[in-house]
C-alpha cells in the first residue's frame, strides 16, 4: 500500500526528470518519512568495530586490551540503554 503512495509522490514531484533536485527533495515529505522509518532496520553500516585501548570490565566480563569489539548498529539503535 505505502509503495503506491511513495511512487505516486515521486512521480508527482519529480516527473520525468532523471535526477531529483534539492528543491524536489524538500517537497518529498512522505518519501522522507519512509526513509527515516526504515533506515534503522536497513542501515548502510551493519557493524561498528573498535579496538579496546585498555583492559576494562563490562557487565562483569573482562575485556582485554587490544580486543576487537563489534556492535550491531541496528541493535544499538533499538536498545534503549545505549540508544539514548
Amino acid at each position: 500500500m505505502f509503495t503506491y503512495r511513495l511512487l505516486a509522490e515521486i512521480d508527482d514531484v519529480v516527473g520525468d526528470n532523471a535526477f531529483i533536485s534539492e528543491e524536489d527533495r524538500t517537497k518529498l515529505k512522505y518519501t522522507t518519512q519512509v526513509i527515516k522509518e526504515t533506515l534503522p532496520f536497513y542501515t548502510p553500516v551493519a557493524m561498528i568495530t573498535r579496538y579496546n585501548m585498555k583492559q576494562t570490565y563490562m557487565d562483569g566480563f573482562r575485556i582485554a586490551e587490544g580486543t576487537e569489539i563489534a556492535v550491531s548498529s541496528t541493535l544499538l539503535y533499538f536498545t534503549m540503554q545505549f540508544g539514548k
